[in-house]
């Protein structure tokens, strides 16, 4: 982001030449923690189908923040799982050992994904055949096999989650609300100190 029009902005509301680094920092500062909220409350749930509604937080719980001589903020994936560039872009999601387990539509859902009776490890009377897991089912002649999740090393991720869009959109409103306060303060700290 151009942070020029943020100096500019600071020095017309009154703060004093070495006091705009900090104001600015100060205003990222709290433009990132509040865009990360806007992001885990808006964004996400309205794009995604929310299970477990800690996991963006969790993911995004703590952001990079700027000093007074590095001004940028960054919102980074702490968790490692929920890989937000695949959902803003889209892209191929690759396991990191062994295959994923995409389930069919014959495999129960609860709040927190796959139950967990059903999950490939738990399933029981379970067979693997050319990467396809079956659940035999009845017994006797009418026993059959019945498919419920294919194997594969990689998945298509459909972009579906605009992060960097959003990002920036609610940055710079944050901005604009943040940076009002964040020059009030230097200058009355200041004000007090020449006093």
């Amino acid at each position: 982001m151009d942070l020029s029009a943020l100096e500019r902005a600071a020095k017309s509301v009154g703060a004093s030449a070495d006091q705009i680094p900090f104001a600015i920092s100060r205003t990222l500062n709290q433009a990132v923690l509040r865009t990360r909220d806007r992001l885990a409350q808006e964004t996400w749930p309205s794009h995604v189908k929310v299970r477990n509604k800690a996991f963006i937080k969790a993911a995004l719980r703590q952001p990079e923040f700027s000093k007074k001589t590095d001004l940028r903020v960054a919102l980074v994936d702490r968790t490692g799982r929920a890989t937000l560039n695949l959902h803003d872009k889209g892209g191929v999601k690759r396991a990191q050992s062994g295959r994923f387990a995409i389930p069919t539509s014959r495999v129960r859902r609860g709040s927190k994904g796959v139950v967990a009776s059903q999950r490939p490890g738990n399933l029981e009377r379970k067979v693997v055949k050319d990467g396809l897991i079956f659940q035999a089912v009845s017994k006797g002649k009418a026993q059959r096999l019945q498919l419920m999740f294919k194997l594969q090393a990689a998945t298509r991720v459909k972009p579906d989650v605009p992060f960097r869009r959003d990002f920036a959109r609610f940055m710079q409103e944050e901005m604009r609300r943040e940076l009002p306060k964040a020059v009030a303060h230097p200058v009355r700290v200041e004000r007090v100190q020449n006093a």
